[in-house]
Order: structure tokens, then C-alpha cells, then sequence
């Protein structure tokens, strides 16, 4: 695996991702970043954006989270995350659900993921 890293995924409710990849692109409080394996240790703010999983030079894997953490470490990148959805299989029907019944927060997060779908 020298030449993936190990990428975790979690909320307050669920471990969303528990894979490895070539590299994953975050978005950190300054910008999106890149992380590779043998990465610097870092620890970085993320804000409100999409997260993509690359293996062989292509996205294999979307998700979309609501601000967090990232602890990067040269094997691991562990997100904490507030809320985060996968792209690749969630539904603009569920997400107008949710959007109807939630609060301003959360509404604004639904109509974020549609907007990034």
C-alpha cells in the first residue's frame, strides 16, 4: 500500500469511508488541498465543499461534507466531519425532504449538495 493512503470518513452518526486512494482533494479553511501518500503531518480546518477520491487518475468517489477537520498523517487522512453525504448515490428527492423539514442549517447544506451534484 506504499503507494495509497488510507482515507476515513466520519460524522457524528456514521463512518461514511474506510478505503485507501491515490489521493484525496479536501476542502481546507485556505482552499482545496491535495494529499498523497507520504504526506506532512498536518491538521487543517475544512469548510463546506466536495471531497474527491482519486485510484489510477480518476475520481472514483465524491462526498460533499459541512466543515470539519482533516488529520493528515503520511499513511492516513482521517476527516472528522460535520455532516457529509456521498455524492455518487445520494437523491435530489431525499434531499428535498430534508431540505423541507429541517432547519436553516440544515437546508442550506441539502440545497448545497444539490448544487454540487
Amino acid at each position: 500500500m506504499a503507494d495509497e493512503i488510507k482515507i476515513e470518513l466520519v460524522t457524528p452518526n456514521e463512518m461514511l469511508l474506510n478505503d485507501y486512494g491515490d489521493m484525496i482533494v479536501i476542502p481546507g479553511s485556505e482552499g482545496y488541498f491535495g494529499v498523497l501518500p507520504r504526506h506532512a503531518a498536518t491538521i487543517a480546518n475544512l469548510q463546506r465543499g466536495k471531497i474527491d477520491i482519486y485510484h489510477n487518475g480518476s475520481i472514483t468517489s465524491r462526498f460533499f461534507i459541512d466543515g470539519g477537520v482533516a488529520d493528515v498523517l503520511p499513511e492516513r487522512v482521517i476527516i472528522l466531519a460535520e455532516r457529509a453525504v456521498n455524492l455518487d448515490t445520494v437523491s435530489i428527492q431525499k434531499l428535498d425532504a430534508e431540505a423541507n423539514n429541517a432547519t436553516n442549517a440544515e437546508a442550506s447544506f441539502a440545497n448545497a449538495v444539490k448544487a454540487a451534484i
